[in-house]
């Protein structure tokens, strides 16, 4: 999504995942994109975020997951460029992000649990102020990375099946500055990416139901070629025998036609002949008697 000069997407292996029913609003402390995205469990993601021009104040930048923030990027004035968040991270350990299936319960005690109500979210959050630098103190005693993954009530998100789950805990190098931002009066700039199930966002007529593929529709097309005789087993051996039988008996009857048709005409001249003579004979017979 790109609201301004600023853009934000949610990857999975790389690739930006889809976006579906973009809607966008503003207020006077607030400019806010929402979106749809498929997500799939098991799958590790991460959010880009990208500046597309430099800007004349300082930025930070925030990313929520399922309501859980994550350590801010604080950018001095006049950068440009991209940034991306795969991991909650403190300055010791990381955890990779993970979409997760959500455990349900059906304990009325849970059923209004303001921590349940960022699940099925991923906010990606700039603000801008003055910049600052001072110097870092070190005041992280706890190295260990907990985050609360609890139950959601099977009541409280219905259109939700996943959740944001995180990783094993491994070490982090990142490092770590000690910039600032004092946040000044102009808007903040939102981007809220709504995620469930392919399949649920189909339901809910928010994504595209799932074409017949082309390689189906090949494979049809391709039988029927198949069955216009090419690979059919062939009836010629079958019929070749009546086939010679019945030439022999064309063969025969027009023969037979021929040698009537050259004897009919001699026949007829004969019998004109042989009349003619009779006749002729009775009148010589006739004309001596007398």
């Amino acid at each position: 999504m790109i609201l301004g000069d600023l853009s934000a997407c949610v990857f999975i292996d790389g690739e930006a995942l889809p976006e579906y029913d973009v809607t966008d609003s503003s207020t006077p402390t607030e400019n806010r994109i929402i979106c749809w995205i498929a997500s799939a469990a098991g799958k590790k993601f991460g959010v880009r975020g990208e500046i597309l021009a430099q800007q004349s104040s300082g930025i930070r930048s925030t990313v929520s997951v399922d309501g859980v923030r994550c350590p801010a990027w604080v950018i001095p004035p006049g950068w440009s460029g991209t940034m991306e968040r795969t991991y909650l991270s403190n300055e010791y350990v990381r955890r990779d992000f993970i979409f997760s299936n959500i455990e349900l319960t059906d304990d009325d005690s849970m059923l209004g649990d303001q921590n349940s109500k960022d699940i099925g979210q991923i906010v990606f959050e700039v603000k801008r102020g003055e910049y600052h630098v001072k110097e870092k103190v070190d005041n992280v005693n706890i190295h260990a990375l907990r985050v609360r993954e609890g139950k959601v009530h099977e009541r409280s998100k219905k259109a939700f099946s996943h959740c944001v789950g995180f990783g094993e805990e491994t070490p982090c190098r990142d490092l770590w500055t000690s910039d600032y931002i004092i946040v000044d009066n102009s808007p903040a700039t939102v981007f809220i990416f709504k995620y469930t199930r392919l399949d649920i966002l189909q339901a809910m007529g928010i994504a595209p139901p799932v074409p017949k593929t082309s390689i189906e529709t090949e494979d049809y097309d391709d039988e029927v070629e198949v069955n216009d005789g090419l690979n059919e087993p062939s009836p010629s051996e079958d019929v070749k025998p009546q086939i010679q039988q019945l030439e022999m008996e064309l063969q025969r009857l027009r023969a037979q036609l021929t040698s009537s048709e050259d004897r009919k005409p001699s026949c007829v001249k004969l019998k004109r002949g042989v009349s003619r003579r009779q006749r002729a004979a009775i009148e010589v017979i006739d004309l001596t008697e007398d």
